[in-house]
């Protein structure tokens, strides 16, 4: 059986698109734990409308906790072998469940698969790797723990994709390996973003992990109230803090190559900081500023200096060259030419 976890807060838009998805998988063995996150909205109700006609929902309701609160809470409650996340203004391919377990062996602790970024009016697939499927063992299995923090060597050709691994949706869990070692969220507001540090944690376990091209996942891009939509005015601190606990976790497994992939990641982390910056509804002035106090700070002078910039793609040396230089005025005109791209 699979748990799927789906956190609902505010979604009565896209709510029935996502349970539909769900309710008609070609696979039928799952329970579908909703974690209602003190909606304020008709969410509840409509879990509760999904819940009388199908057996498989299980409804929690809880005080507002945020999203890792809400799936921490379905993690206690998930009763299957394999777990998965799904995000409520989100949807699955019904055949998701199915190709998925049909990959797994009974050695694989992980499948994770592509997917399609839906805007509003057209859908890009975005794969992972190559669009065939991959399996992961021994040194590979390393290799993506290290290439979940970031990518190394030739891998930074394509600096843009720091985080196609990071999400927590997308893959099939483990249930054992994240109840036995007690892996859970920690809130965004401690460390910026949940996703990341929860994968550096249980990729730590992996011994074999496939990779299926298809893309399963459909990632909403059109809402407007996503997480990632919101500015953060407090990004570079948990950033450093989300930063400092992967190093600590990293630590004892004296990998050098972990260790290079994590000050890439500091290095690389400026897209992200950078376009938070940005779109501040702050002054133009302070905004200019607070981005040309990041560039120079001590830990950020360190590892832009050290990452190496042969693989970049033209415009990433341009960018990152600027950052290197402390030529803040090119980063900033960089960062809004980028912000007006993802907007359009």
């Amino acid at each position: 059986m699979i748990s799927i976890i789906i956190p609902v807060y505010n979604v009565e838009k896209y709510l029935p698109k996502c349970l539909d998805t769900l309710v008609y998988q070609t696979y039928r063995d799952l329970e579908f734990i909703c974690v209602d996150d003190g909606s304020k909205d008709s969410s509840l109700q409509i879990l509760k409308g999904y819940a009388q006609k199908d057996s498989r929902f299980h409804i929690i309701h809880q005080e507002n906790q945020g999203l890792s609160g809400a799936r921490n809470t379905g993690i206690k409650a998930a009763r299957g072998e394999w777990m998965m996340f799904v995000d409520s203004d989100d949807w699955l391919d019904t055949t998701c469940c199915e190709k998925a377990l049909a990959a797994a062996t009974g050695d694989t602790d992980l499948v994770l698969f592509s997917y399609m970024r839906e805007f509003a009016n057209s859908s890009v697939p975005q794969y992972l790797f190559e669009q065939e499927a991959i399996t992961f063992e021994g040194e590979q299995a390393r290799w993506l723990n290290r290439r979940l923090i970031a990518p190394i060597d030739k891998d930074l050709r394509h600096p843009e994709k720091i985080d196609s691994l990071s999400t927590a949706w997308g893959k099939i869990y483990r249930t054992k390996i994240i109840h036995d070692n007690h892996l859970t969220f920690v809130d965004t507001k401690v460390i910026g973003t949940e996703d990341l540090l929860f994968n550096v944690y249980y990729f730590t376990y992996i011994q074999k992990a496939l990779y299926l091209p298809a893309p399963l996942y459909h990632y909403r891009k059109n809402n407007i109230t996503s997480l990632t939509s919101i500015h953060k005015p407090r990004l570079i601190e948990q950033w450093e803090e989300l930063f400092h606990r992967i190093d600590e976790w990293i630590a004892p497994l004296n990998d050098t190559k972990m260790h290079a992939a994590l000050d890439n990641r500091r290095a690389l982390c400026l897209i992200g900081i950078g376009l938070n910056i940005v779109s501040s509804p702050a002054s133009l002035s302070t905004r200019y500023h607070q981005l040309s106090a990041f560039l120079h700070r001590d830990w950020y002078r360190k590892v832009i200096r050290q990452i190496p910039f042969s693989h970049f793609p033209i415009h990433w040396k341009l960018f990152y060259g600027c950052a290197k230089h402390k030529i803040t005025l090119g980063v900033f005109i960089l960062l809004q030419l980028m912000k007006m791209m993802i907007n359009k």
